[in-house]
């Protein structure tokens, strides 16, 4: 059986569920398939930029997503943004999920993202295109799901998440 991690609680159903806590993007927004937007600066997460990992620190009840990029001209696809990485803070942990990859990709398609979707936690489908919408009402409860070349998927819910660029 292929290995799969979801972190979840009675008590984080009951908060994600009945009170319909909804998750807040601090600093950023989702403004393409690929590239997230903080103020004037473009992070696009596909062609650019390599997936470096996932840390889980229970201590503190986050996950961190972490992102570089080479040294070159035009590193995130916006000629304004000169840094080196990124990460993305995902703080008061309600949901986590990783699927499993498939064996027949190279291991160099688990570092490049391939889509960002922001899912419903309520629908049921095991493809996260199934469970999107093309409207968001700023209320509505969601989880990004960050999809990768090699079919990997990861699926966060938080109370927020926060975009930090890396010098």
């Amino acid at each position: 059986m292929p290995l799969r991690t979801v972190l979840e609680t009675p008590a984080t159903r009951r908060d994600t569920y009945l009170l319909k806590v909804s998750m807040k993007l601090k600093n950023f927004e989702i403004s393409g398939s690929v590239e997230l937007q903080t103020a004037n600066l473009y992070w696009e997460i596909h062609n650019y930029a390599n997936f470096d990992g996932l840390e889980l620190t229970p201590a503190n009840d986050a996950v961190v997503m972490k992102w570089t990029v080479p040294k070159r001209n035009n590193p995130w696809g916006c000629y304004e943004n000169n840094f080196s990485g990124m990460n993305l803070y995902f703080d008061d942990l309600l949901f986590l999920n990783i699927s499993p990859r498939d064996p027949e990709m190279p291991f160099t398609e688990d570092a490049c993202v391939s889509h960002i979707l922001k899912v419903d936690p309520n629908t049921q489908h095991h493809d996260p295109f199934m469970r999107t919408r093309n409207l968001w009402a700023p209320d509505d409860s969601f989880r990004l799901a960050f999809l990768f070349q090699s079919a990997r998927v990861i699926e966060i819910e938080s109370k927020t998440v926060e975009l930090i660029p890396v010098p």
